[in-house]
């Protein structure tokens, strides 16, 4: 649904919420994962649960309905589709001759229907487009329509499938703190617990318990409504609420006070305190603290506040492709991730050749730190094409241990000095992930350059056109729903 613009978050709720689904209102709209609903004209749906079946969700979209799920701007001139069209996840409305906007609207139309879970209007529909085809004589594309309906059925019929929470109950409670209250949220199926939240709530914000929970609710439930909320305090404007709610959704909300939580619900309600609990003892990890620990371990002159990871993928030392990922001020950057091309005939020489021409893009913005996948000869070479090209940008390696490539044992730094990596560090986290995710996207881009090659050269391409994706809303707090498939 649209969002509403009555509703007035009081709380910073955005990023803390269930995963949703956001379509754009872009002229070819994609489909994106988010946490964070804003006022923007977008349609959003959800929240889907429990989280992995959500990331299954996306794979699901993006292979059946093939919407882009690139962003660049497209109008429909491209004389050649990207490597998204030959792995059939993408209609290619950037190619006119293969997707007109009429087509890509109906595969939009099925979309919002299947996300809204509007299970009739989706069946009428489809089989409207399967008629419309067959009497136009293009049986092609009326069994394309039938293959997504004998699918969605299925998705349907799969209890394990089943990320809607039309059928969910939400069960709150709230703890008393010094500064305010704490607020924790479980929401399960049957006996099945899907998900978990905790909100800390100032005496500021909510001077007395039952004002923070009606005000939690008021704003949370914003695209979906479960079968019941269960409080453990009645609260002002309860009654308004629920009619408020049963407006919204078109069917009746129940807000009960003081029921039992049930087995499932009161062990995860303890559970999440727990964690919560655990959170709270732990340093908090902020971007700052972060920067100032990177500073103080790699002797940095100052904390950096734009950190960049780079690897290079090839196979047999052929086809270098080398990719980068960006991490700022407390954030994964995705809009900053790329990945280069390289002629280079060595994997060090491709991997400074990456390093080098992503510092000469006068756009872009120069990294405080960058950290490479490999071990001395990498960091040797890097440091001496630097020097050639006269750049200056602070470099460590991350060295992996034998036999283990998605681990690190060591980071190198230009004076030769090893530092054992910390499991317990966030900082030395970070930088794990942040490397974990230019080789994710180096491999990724390198397999479709490898696989969709043929495809290319039998129309004379020289090289097959990759595009960057986007599975998640920028700042949307959803960028773990990266989903399974495309990892």
């Amino acid at each position: 649904m649209k969002n509403d613009p009555t509703v007035t978050n009081i709380f910073d709720l955005e990023g803390r919420r269930y995963p949703h689904m956001k379509l754009t209102t872009e002229r070819f709209p994609r489909v994106l994962a988010t946490r964070a609903i804003e006022d923007d004209g977008a349609e959003y749906f959800g929240a889907f649960l429990p989280r992995t079946a959500a990331r299954i969700l996306i794979d699901y979209l993006n292979r059946r309905f093939r919407l882009r799920t690139c962003d660049i701007d497209i109008d429909g001139s491209f004389p050649m589709p990207c490597t998204q069209f030959y792995r059939r996840r993408c209609i290619a409305p950037c190619v006119a001759k293969l997707c007109s906007m009429q087509k890509y609207a109906e595969r939009v139309e099925l979309v919002q229907l299947f996300l809204a879970n509007d299970r009739r209007k989706f069946r009428s529909t489809i089989k409207q487009l399967i008629t419309a085809n067959s009497d136009e004589l293009d049986f092609e594309e009326a069994a394309v329509f039938r293959d997504i309906l004998e699918s969605v059925e299925r998705h349907w019929n799969q209890a394990r499938w089943q990320l809607w929470l039309d059928d969910a109950v939400d069960t709150y409670e709230i703890e008393e703190t010094p500064t305010g209250f704490t607020v924790y949220l479980v929401t399960t199926r049957g006996r099945t617990v899907l998900g978990r939240k905790v909100f800390d709530v100032t005496r500021e914000e909510a001077p007395t318990p039952d004002e923070a929970l009606g005000q939690i609710i008021g704003n949370f439930y914003v695209t979906h409504l479960p079968k019941e909320i269960r409080g453990p305090v009645d609260f002002y404007d309860r009654k308004e609420l629920i009619e408020r709610l049963s407006k919204r959704f078109g069917r009746p909300a129940v807000i009960s006070v003081g029921r039992g939580r049930g087995i499932n619900a009161a062990r995860s309600l303890v559970l999440g305190r727990d964690e919560h609990e655990i959170d709270r003892a732990r340093p908090r990890a902020t971007a700052d603290r972060i920067s100032a620990r990177l500073a103080h371990i790699f002797n940095l002159s100052s904390p950096p506040q734009r950190v960049e990871a780079f690897d290079v993928a090839h196979i047999s030392g052929t086809g270098f492709v080398g990719a980068s990922a960006v991490w700022e001020k407390g954030r994964y950057i995705s809009a900053d991730y790329q990945f280069i091309l390289s002629g280079e005939k060595s994997e060090l020489a491709a991997l400074a050749d990456a390093v080098v021409r992503t510092l000469r893009v006068a756009k872009r913005k120069r990294p405080d730190l960058i950290v490479l996948d490999g071990g001395k000869n990498q960091l040797n070479k890097v440091i001496d094409a630097q020097g050639a090209a006269g750049e200056n940008a602070d470099v460590i390696a991350a060295v992996k241990p034998r036999d283990k490539h998605s681990s690190i044992a060591a980071f190198l730094t230009p004076n030769g000095e090893s530092i054992p990596f910390d499991v317990d560090s966030p900082a030395h986290a970070m930088l794990k992930l942040l490397r974990d995710e230019a080789h994710d996207l180096a491999n990724r881009v390198h397999r479709d350059y490898r696989e969709m090659m043929p495809f290319y050269e039998k129309v004379g391409f020289q090289t097959p056109l990759v595009v960057p994706l986007r599975f998640h809303a920028e700042n949307g707090g959803a960028d773990d729903l990266i989903p399974i498939e495309a990892r």
